[in-house]
């Protein structure tokens, strides 16, 4: 799981340095705290790629699953507004490169990650 989640941020985080510009426009439409503080925007695809990488390098796992937990919970609360209110947006999961819409697809992935980040952080214990 660790290799999944560290493969999953890289991935992820490469889509969304291909247009770091754009990026944080499109991830402050749904997500709460790009919305309040606009650098966090900014700073989030680098965020993933640390967490990417420590994930495969194995450092600090425990602080990189309760980052997870917190960084994913809040994306995912903006996720599940946005479904509900039946928005139609772009999904910056994979940056603006790609366009996506936002569908359940996107909370599905971010619960799945959730559910292994907190399994993980109940082995660890």
């Amino acid at each position: 799981m660790l290799d999944f989640m560290g493969l999953f941020y890289i991935v992820f985080s490469f889509f969304k340095l291909l247009d770091l510009k754009g990026f944080p426009e499109s991830f402050s439409m749904y997500d709460p705290l790009a919305k309040i503080i606009p650098a966090y925007g900014w700073v989030y695809p680098f965020i993933e790629l640390a967490l990417g990488l420590m994930f495969l390098m194995r450092v600090e796992i425990t602080a990189v699953l309760i980052i997870t937990l917190v960084i994913l919970g809040i994306t995912t609360i903006g996720v599940t507004r946005t479904l509900l209110n039946k928005k139609a947006i772009q999904c910056a999961c994979l940056g603006t490169a790609l366009k996506l819409p936002m569908t359940e697809a996107t909370f599905i992935e971010n619960a799945i990650m959730i559910v292994m980040a907190v399994l993980m952080l109940l082995n660890l214990v």
